[in-house]
């Protein structure tokens, strides 16, 4: 039975995101204070407070936006690909507005979903609604077992 569907209920997506969402203790995810906070057939959002996460001019961090994008992305595709692994093989960023402060929050959103690649943008914004980033980024759908 496929994990994501185009037709399940919210209830059904909320399981799905209990089951992907889970951040363990030993990642990066964890330690950037990342979290899975919704997901559907064609996305996935989730936020990463500024604080703890800045570079030393007191911006939140480029390197941020990307971990943020990139672990939506994936966990999506992951999803998408039934539980199956997913590997990341493109990513590209352009930063566009600094956060100082708050939230940042993520959407990815599937571009191309095809047999074997997925490609999904994500864009970052601040507790606003302003623009920060937009992150392009292409994962590869291994098709082996689980």
């Amino acid at each position: 039975m496929p994990m994501l569907t185009p037709d399940m209920t919210p209830e059904e997506f909320d399981a799905v995101l209990k089951k992907v969402g889970h951040i363990g203790d030993d990642t990066i995810m964890k330690r950037t204070g990342m979290q899975l906070t919704r997901i559907g057939y064609d996305f996935a959002e989730g936020t990463m407070p500024v604080a703890g996460n800045l570079q030393p001019m007191g911006l939140f961090h480029g390197g941020g936006h990307v971990v943020l994008a990139e672990s939506l992305a994936s966990m999506h595709a992951f999803a998408r690909n039934d539980g199956r692994p997913v590997v990341g093989v493109d990513l590209n960023a352009t930063h566009v507005r600094a956060a100082r402060e708050g939230t940042v929050h993520g959407r990815a959103e599937t571009i191309h979903a095809g047999r074997t690649i997925i490609n999904h943008e994500v864009r970052m914004t601040d507790d606003d609604g302003n623009l920060l980033s937009i992150v392009r980024i292409t994962n590869f759908l291994r098709r082996e077992s689980k």
